[in-house]
């Protein structure tokens, strides 16, 4: 067996170039045709919504226990605290509790 000169490996370098390159441009050629077979989805007529006129308003009653508040209010304040504001920790509202 020879000596591995530089003039191999660039052969060799050269040769696994192509190699990928023909696979890459054959899949992009495979999603070309399957997009060309497949085509756009056609647009859904959609029926028109028939909408009741009679709503009522919704009364906002949250039922936050004040409990769970209070273990809210604290959580996010030590997360401030140590500096990893999150939006889920955001207080929105504080009121005293007496």
């Amino acid at each position: 067996m020879g000596t591995f000169n530089l003039g191999d490996g660039l052969v060799v370098t050269v040769v696994a170039m192509i190699v990928v390159f023909a696979v890459l441009a054959s899949l992009w050629f495979l999603v070309e045709l399957v997009h060309k077979l497949v085509g756009e989805p056609a647009a859904v007529a959609s029926a028109p919504v028939q909408r009741e006129e009679n709503l009522q308003p919704v009364l906002a009653n949250p039922g936050v226990d004040e409990q769970r508040a209070k273990v809210a209010a604290i959580t996010a304040l030590i997360a401030a605290y140590e500096s990893h504001p999150s939006k889920k920790f955001e207080i929105v509202d504080v009121t005293r509790i007496k």
